[in-house]
């Protein structure tokens, strides 16, 4: 009663207050983060990632998923346990309730993994924890390529000078390298030249072991035997290798270089990334960078900031080395969010003119057309002030509040028009026909709040 005599008598003050509704709307809008689910659906995770380089997915199974899975089972609200064992790899995701608070949960998750750290394989690296969400996936991923340069160089240059550059943009929570061929002295053996000195595979791996080379378990490979191992510091170069002795037989050694070809390759041929060039062509020459996005950070956002970071960091590349985008989830997203907006200008339109074919005057339809946009973009202060951002279900929540936010305009311009042709002037007509139909508008907006209410419920 208050608000609509004052506005009424006073429609100054009302239409500033709409004007301070909009503008502090709209400058809260384009703050607001942009994504395409609400962070509130997507429950905590945490990863522990164990790399084992060599060992087969039942060793990883036996000597590192169960140890980590018997420590952190007894951690508070977990939800459920997925593992995964593979050659060289152990991932352990833990999904929480939503009710507990992520970095807690990490937090647990590293204490008890450290508990057992000393119970895991020597050669295994370090236990790897990740936060992410239930979605999480690579918000954007980079290719890194060339024409001159060798695989090898590019992973080099990839994992030395770009890595770092990318991840201290605001925003990021993890980068993985895909494709990453690092360096290594590989031990190519002759199966032939084995038998006849009367040798096996496991007399060169004792040999190398004596040698203090650090040795995986590695795998075998048809048809020759291939191990890998890293370069020590007592041996400077290929040839200082190559003279490892394996066998003395009599007054002879018989060296590695007698039985084998070592030479320099990455440490696993398996590992493969691809990426289409500009003209649609596949380059297998390809360092891929995969961007994750942080916790509750906007993955438009990011998106905005690495293609930046990318203008920079094109500056200063080798002129051989060319650094693209090879996918953008922003894209689908910001498609998705384009195609709501759509949906909601023609859900607009519609509504008024649905309204004037029923009023059947210009002048009547003003009102809801003007109360429309107000209260949608002052929908905008409210999304900022309770955390939240723009997504596909919000924006799917604007749409379907489009006829409910129009019904008590209809509702109040028809009592008053009502009136105006009985005889009464405007400002009468106003202010009686505001009094007959306030309480029947509060009712209603009330009845609609009360359906809408158990949605808030839901877990």
């Amino acid at each position: 009663m208050f608000i609509t005599d004052l506005s009424i008598r006073r429609p100054v003050v009302s239409a500033v207050f709409s004007i301070i509704l909009v503008v502090f709307g709209l400058f809260v809008f384009w703050k607001l983060p942009v994504r395409e689910l609400p962070s509130g659906l997507q429950p905590p995770v945490v990863q522990v990632q164990v790399d084992y380089q060599g060992a087969s997915a039942e060793i990883i199974s036996s000597e590192i998923v169960e140890i980590i899975e018997d420590v952190i089972g007894g951690a508070e609200g977990i939800k459920n346990i997925d593992s995964t064992s593979e050659n060289g790899r152990a991932t352990i995701k833990i999904e929480f309730d939503t009710s507990i608070d992520l970095d807690a949960a990490t937090n647990d998750i590293r204490d008890r993994v450290s508990r057992v750290s000393d119970n895991l394989p020597e050669d295994a690296n370090a236990p790897e924890i990740l936060k992410q969400s239930a979605g999480f996936s690579t918000s954007l991923w980079l290719s890194v390529s060339s024409t001159t340069w060798s695989d090898l160089e590019i992973g080099d240059y990839t994992r030395r000078y770009l890595v770092d550059n990318f991840s201290n943009v605001a925003g990021v929570g993890r980068i993985l390298v895909g494709g990453l061929r690092e360096l290594s002295v590989r031990i190519y053996i002759s199966p032939a030249k084995l038998a006849a000195n009367d040798l096996t595979v496991q007399d060169v791996e004792q040999a190398l072991r004596k040698e203090n080379v650090s040795l995986p378990a590695g795998s075998l490979e048809a048809t020759n035997i291939d191990l890998t191992i890293n370069l020590d510091k007592a041996y400077k170069d290929l040839s200082s290798i190559k003279q490892l002795p394996i066998k003395k037989i009599k007054n002879s050694v018989i060296r590695l270089e007698n039985i084998a070809e070592v030479k320099y390759g990455p440490v696993s041929e398996k590992t493969l990334f691809k990426a289409q060039s500009k003209d649609g062509k596949q380059n297998e020459k390809v360092v891929g960078i995969g961007i994750y996005a942080k916790s509750g950070a906007s993955t438009v956002e990011l998106s905005k900031k690495i293609r930046e970071r990318i203008k920079i960091v094109q500056k200063t590349l080798p002129d051989s080395l060319t650094l693209g985008v090879s996918f953008d989830r922003a894209t689908y997203i910001n498609a998705a969010i384009n195609e709501v907006y759509k949906t909601l200008a023609i859900a607009f339109v519609l509504v008024v003119i649905i309204i004037y074919l029923f009023l059947g005057n210009l002048k009547a339809v003003i009102v809801p057309a003007v109360a429309l946009p107000v209260s949608l973009i002052s929908a905008a202060l409210g999304l900022w002030f309770f955390g939240l951002s723009i997504n596909i279900f919000v924006l799917l929540a604007a749409i379907l509040a489009i006829g409910i936010v129009v019904d008590d305009s209809i509702i109040m311009t028809d009592a008053i028009y009502n009136r105006v042709e009985n005889g009464e002037t405007p400002l009468v007509a106003a202010v009686n026909g505001a009094k007959s139909v306030t309480f029947a508008i509060i009712s209603t907006t009330l009845v609609l709040v009360a359906v809408f209410l158990p949605l808030i419920f839901i877990e």
